[in-house]
């Protein structure tokens, strides 16, 4: 049997619905997913009943809660696959990363056949808001502000991506824990504001602005309680993002669409479903 947890999200509904159609028998665990399991990875509650039987066991929840469901495993699973973020790899200073960090550790101190995967930003889907505020901005605004400029690199990758590196890995027998991150491929934070642009009938001009007075100005607000946001955010316009895809490719044979392409379908779906 195998056990989705986290089936009430965009990617553990697809999951669940590639899995089916292949003829795999598939438990849906959720809080408040009709037809689903009962199960709460916060409080433990149901997961006695949630994991009886299981042979593989795929999280779409948040690394917080590996934890919790490693300890709860039963001894006949053979296989976990987990999802983490490529936050854990920002040196910007960011709780969630840090919760990631952890449920890593967690699984690596398993000794758990399995794996965890890091995505990059997911794009695409009902549930997916980073892209769909992008192209709300892009409607509204006559310039685009870049700081920093733009330059720096992002990997964005598409839901159904990351759906079908679950698949592989559900497939894949594993010896002992194994960490692989996920990725689309690179391209500017610039190139992909002109790809949202684009997908929308858009080609506003993108303004280029220095971070460090962002920073300056975000931290005293933030001191003199004006407005209450993360000077972070700006920070991370500074990180490149670099996740080699050979580990993806070669695992789980897995290849990222290009995003001009994903954001092109990602906002054809948007627009059929009314989202957008």
């Amino acid at each position: 049997m195998l056990v989705i947890f986290g089936a009430s999200t965009d990617i553990g509904r697809r999951l669940a619905a590639r899995l089916e159609a292949e003829g795999t028998a598939v438990r849906r665990v959720g809080r408040e997913l009709p037809g689903a399991v009962r199960a709460d990875l916060a409080t433990g509650a149901g997961m006695k009943e949630a994991l009886d039987g299981a042979t593989t066991v795929i999280s779409c929840a948040h690394a917080r809660y590996a934890g919790r469901l490693l300890a709860a495993l039963p001894p006949g699973v053979a296989r976990t696959v987990l999802m983490g973020s490529t936050w854990r790899y920002s040196r910007v200073p960011n709780p969630r990363a840090d919760e990631v960090r952890q449920g890593e550790a967690e699984f690596l101190a398993s000794g758990r056949d399995g794996v965890m995967l890091h995505a990059t930003m997911i794009y695409g889907g009902t549930q997916e808001n980073n892209i769909q505020r992008l192209l709300a901005l892009l409607r509204r605004l006559p310039v685009v502000p870049a700081p920093g400029g733009g330059r720096q690199t992002v990997q964005p990758i598409h839901v159904d991506d990351v759906v079908a590196c679950l698949l592989a890995a559900a497939k894949r027998d594993w010896a002992g824990p194994h960490v692989v991150p996920i990725a689309g491929p690179k391209l500017s934070w610039r190139e992909m504001v002109v790809a949202c642009a684009a997908a929308i009938g858009r080609h506003p001009p993108i303004l280029p602005l220095p971070a460090a007075p962002l920073i300056g100005a975000l931290a005293l607000a933030n001191t003199l309680g004006l407005r209450r946001l993360d000077a972070n955010v700006i920070r991370r316009f500074r990180e490149d993002v670099d996740v080699p895809l050979d580990a993806m490719t070669r695992t789980l044979e897995v290849i990222p669409r290009d995003f001009d392409s994903g954001v092109r379908q990602a906002v054809a779906d948007w627009r059929r479903a009314g989202v957008i």
